[in-house]
């Protein structure tokens, strides 16, 4: 009876040890991915869609998420990511300066870290995954040079309002120039910047530029007038009214505002971003990274990867777009 007894305890022992190996195994090979968004806007609750959709169909990859209120509110949500024991941190930042203590605190404990799309100044991330920002302005430049070649403008006279001026968004302005000459377009506003600036991407403080604009007669001065996202546009559009038909209003982002207004003519083309290829590249990512894999980066020396998740978004091709 004594050795059952003791044969039965040692099995109990050994299951549970075996269970606790085969569990720490687990947890080990799992990949905890802690997400902390920017905002529960349309593009970050779309990509937080795609995100876990594509996490779906790989195995031992689980995801918490987080949506910012603020930038202060974002150090906290990446705070309580890292309580919650990820072992891989995606940030999208609110603001480049106020998260950036705490990622550097959640790296020193081992954290992975990648960045989506925004930068976070002062952080040696392990990939920063960016579309170049230069070619929705490349595209958008491009649009134009086709329609002075059609002979619809004679000369791009551009209002440009920008969201946010640091030098890698910029890029969606600049990068305009870089394929149309000096006698196919101007920046007719905002002195040497060229561009003047809705604070916080708004809307509605674009739609009051735009109407100063009106008041101050300077609108006389262009013929096209260029946002860096499809919410500015927005509020170009409602200051514009009927008023301004023969000015072209352009966007970037593809948002669902953006298709509205390419559907219903006030805007006559944007950028598309693909949030599935986007998700996908933060994703594989990592993964990679996790597991040791070799990745390749399309900018080495900043360990940034390029989703190439960026289209050209007209009344002749947001079908083709919004149905892949």
């Amino acid at each position: 009876m004594k050795r059952k007894l003791l044969c039965a305890v040692l099995l109990v022992i050994g299951a549970a040890f075996l269970f606790a190996g085969g569990g720490s195994q687990q947890n080990k090979d799992e990949i905890r991915i802690g997400v902390a968004l920017s905002s529960s806007d349309e593009f970050n609750t779309n990509l937080r869609r795609e995100y876990e959709a594509y996490a779906k169909t790989l195995s031992g990859v689980r995801m918490s998420f987080t949506h910012a209120t603020s930038a202060a509110a974002q150090v906290t949500d990446v705070e309580n990511l890292v309580s919650q024991g990820v072992n891989v941190l995606v940030i999208r930042a609110v603001d480049g300066e106020t998260v950036v203590p705490a990622v550097n605190a959640a790296k020193a404990k081992g954290i992975i870290i990648v960045v989506d799309e925004t930068n976070v100044n002062g952080v040696d991330w392990n990939a920063r995954i960016t579309g170049d920002q230069s070619n929705h302005g490349i595209m958008l430049g491009n649009f134009l040079k086709e329609l002075i070649s059609k002979g619809e403008i004679d000369k791009a006279r551009i209002g440009y309002i920008a969201g946010l001026a640091t030098a890698n968004i910029l890029k969606r302005k600049t990068g305009i120039s870089d394929v149309m000459t000096a006698n196919e377009h101007e920046f007719v506003i905002g002195g040497a910047n060229g561009y003047e600036i809705a604070e916080g991407w708004s809307a509605a403080r674009a739609q009051q530029i735009v109407e100063n604009w009106i008041t101050s007669g300077q609108i006389s001065r262009m013929n096209v007038i260029a946002c860096m996202n499809d919410e500015i546009a927005n509020g170009v559009i409602a200051a514009l009214g009927d008023r301004f038909p023969n000015i072209i209003v352009m966007g970037v982002d593809g948002s669902a505002v953006g298709q509205a207004n390419i559907r219903n003519g006030k805007m006559r083309v944007t950028t598309f971003q693909d949030s599935k290829k986007s998700a996908k590249a933060v994703i594989d990512s990592c993964v990679s990274l996790y597991r040791g894999e070799a990745i390749t980066f399309s900018d080495p020396e900043n360990k940034f990867i390029d989703p190439k998740n960026i289209s050209l978004m007209t009344l002749e091709t947001i079908d083709s777009l919004v149905g892949r």
